[in-house]
């Protein structure tokens, strides 16, 4: 196996039929030169499973390393999530005011997430993107470890919720980027593929790692000893995984001089906001705007909940481990992951094959149909609220897969693929920092479930904004055909 990986690790050269400029703004040009201005298009794919269509550069074993990356930084942003309400109200003992302390974790998270996505694409320049991924993968595992070992929530939790937050941004970065540079054509299915992955990671983390807590607390009881031993064998099993994936996931397809990206970073946004006059990739930065607020509330918020249902109920105790919490978080959202799973594959093959508009107003309705009346559940552990996390976690991945389709399409213009990436990852950040933030605050003041009808509002403003989008693009084409045809007999009756 390890002559297929050097063979594959050929130093990338920078394609003939491009030209790399670096002006003077610090802004990596890549200008094609060839007789086409879409390059990949012209060139002949691999294929993965004799189906996915892949760049030349990318072996298909490289991009499994990279889909198992992707499935292994998934599970650990799921698992620490899920098990900080045990961190809170087990190690630390805080019962009052956790919507809010957990709303404001994320909040700070994710506004160094943005520097931190800035500092990893000035790394990637010189490590390159799988260099990157394989050390974010590395430092969340470094932060699972240290969590069970903190005294209070300021400074300690922070501090390690924030190491953890520098991880997961740039994994989450690489993942676009990298899809970028793999996708051949649409992308559809390669968007496809790391839904399918991340849904895959999420299950295992609910099904598998929620339980690993569980067990050690049942063989090692004490004072929080299962949970410290069951962060100390996740973490450092992530952090073995990280150094190994670097060895096989697929080099950079060019290479790129290193440039200053604090310089350059709101060059980019501006650059990523000026691709908008397409307006699918408007939709695309929309989608990502509530697709990562999905993935942080109910993560967060869910496990929340059920922990303080079961306090509430004199089932747990402040200051210890809820195995009701953990077993019942466990179910809730291993098998809503479960039965997402066979959802992406209509996502996958709609961002392919149909309007990719069709696929964010699916994701849009099934979200907000599982969202709002989950919101307002009495008992957030019963068969009916099972039926409603399982639609908002079909929602969820529809959103991933359908939104990262819209960005990556072959409409975009390849030099702004960097811009786009930064400014789809950079819209996330602000989904997460705004409705964390609130959903946290009105989880206190107002009602356990109002972080999921904040979701489910968001996707019904997605419904309304692919219908606007796909009916504007029908209008335009519409009008540039008859145009045409107009033309094409006006010149017809000029010539005879």
């Amino acid at each position: 196996m390890s002559k297929y990986f050097q063979k594959m690790d050929q130093e990338p050269s920078i394609n003939s039929g491009e030209k790399v400029e670096l002006n003077a703004s610090n802004d990596l040009t890549v200008i094609d030169t060839g007789s086409s201005s879409i390059h990949q298009l012209e060139e002949k794919p691999r294929k993965f499973l004799w189906w996915i269509p892949l760049r030349q550069h990318v072996h298909p074993l490289q991009f499994l390393a990279f889909i198992i990356s992707v499935f292994v930084a998934l599970s650990l942003v799921v698992y620490i999530s899920g098990t900080q309400s045990q961190i809170i109200m087990g190690v630390l003992a805080i019962y009052t005011d956790s919507g809010d302390i957990t709303g404001s974790l994320s909040l700070y998270s994710e506004i160094i997430a943005v520097f931190g996505v800035v500092v990893w694409s000035m790394a990637s320049d010189h490590i390159g993107r799988r260099g990157v991924m394989s050390a974010c993968i590395f430092i969340m595992g470094v932060a699972i470890i240290s969590y069970p070992h903190v005294k209070n929530v300021y400074p300690d939790m922070l501090l390690v919720k924030l190491v953890f937050s520098i991880g997961s941004s740039g994994a989450t970065a690489m993942m676009v980027a990298m899809m970028l540079e793999i996708a051949h054509g649409k992308g559809g299915l390669v968007s496809g593929c790391i839904g399918i992955a991340s849904g895959l990671g999420a299950t295992f983390s609910a099904l598998c790692l929620f339980l690993v807590p569980a067990y050690l607390s049942v063989s090692y009881p004490g004072q929080n000893r299962g949970l410290v031993y069951a962060h100390s064998a996740i973490g450092g099993t992530a952090m073995a995984v990280g150094i190994i994936l670097f060895f096989c996931m697929p080099k950079d397809s060019c290479k790129r001089p290193p440039v200053n990206h604090f310089k350059g970073f709101f060059a980019k946004l501006y650059r990523g906001v000026k691709a908008t006059r397409e307006p699918r990739i408007a939709l695309g930065y929309a989608s990502s705007f509530f697709a990562r607020a999905d993935e942080i509330i109910i993560t967060n918020f869910l496990g929340l909940w059920v922990t303080q249902y079961y306090i509430e109920k004199g089932r747990c105790e402040v200051g210890q481990t809820c195995l009701y919490s953990l077993a019942s978080s466990a179910t809730l959202s291993g098998y809503a992951q479960l039965v997402a799973l066979a959802s992406t594959a209509f996502f996958t093959l709609a961002s392919e094959y149909l309007p990719k508009e069709w696929a964010v107003f699916a994701a849009g309705v099934v979200g907000a149909c599982g969202n709002i009346p989950f919101a307002f559940s009495i008992d957030p552990t019963s068969k009916l609220s099972l039926a409603f996390v399982i639609l908002i976690a079909i929602g969820q991945y529809g959103m991933i897969i359908s939104g990262m389709a819209m960005v990556a399409g072959d409409y975009s213009d390849p030099r702004d693929h960097a811009a786009i990436s930064a400014t789809y990852s950079f819209i996330g950040a602000i989904g997460i920092i705004i409705l964390s933030k609130v959903g946290g605050v009105l989880f206190d003041k107002w009602m356990k479930g109002a972080p999921f009808l904040l979701l489910g509002i968001g996707h019904g403003i997605m419904c309304v904004m692919s219908i606007a989008i796909y009916s504007y693009r029908v209008i335009i084409e519409f009008r540039a055909k008859r145009r045409k045809l107009r033309n094409e007999n006006l010149n017809a009756y000029i010539s005879n």
